[in-house]
């Protein structure tokens, strides 16, 4: 019977990417080898750092679970600049007193 260290040495060493730098980069990667786009990953590169990391894997999480023929074009069209709706906290709160003063009407 072979030992822990015997069976981890014969386990296969996952070659690592020496340019990955951080965080974005890590992502970037990782979107475009799960989509099967490799040659893309200046693109995910620059839509991740446009939108945000968190934003990013969210988008990224709501895709992978889906089954849908080009998941890289719905990544580029979640991420789009028309399709991320984001208000400014003050506009939010006066508008959710707005609905709020509606509503005791």
């Amino acid at each position: 019977m072979d030992g822990i260290g015997d069976v981890l040495k014969k386990a296969p060493q996952k070659k690592q990417n020496k340019n990955i730098h951080s965080d974005v980069h890590y992502l970037a990667d990782t979107i475009s080898s799960t989509f099967g786009e490799k040659n893309r990953f200046g693109m995910y590169l620059g839509i991740i750092k446009r939108i945000g990391v968190g934003r990013a894997r969210q988008v990224f999480a709501e895709i992978k679970d889906s089954d849908i023929d080009n998941p890289g074009r719905l990544f580029v069209w979640k991420t789009s600049k028309k399709n991320m709706v984001i208000q400014p906290a003050e506009e939010a709160s006066s508008s959710a007193e707005a609905s709020a003063d509606e509503k005791t009407l």
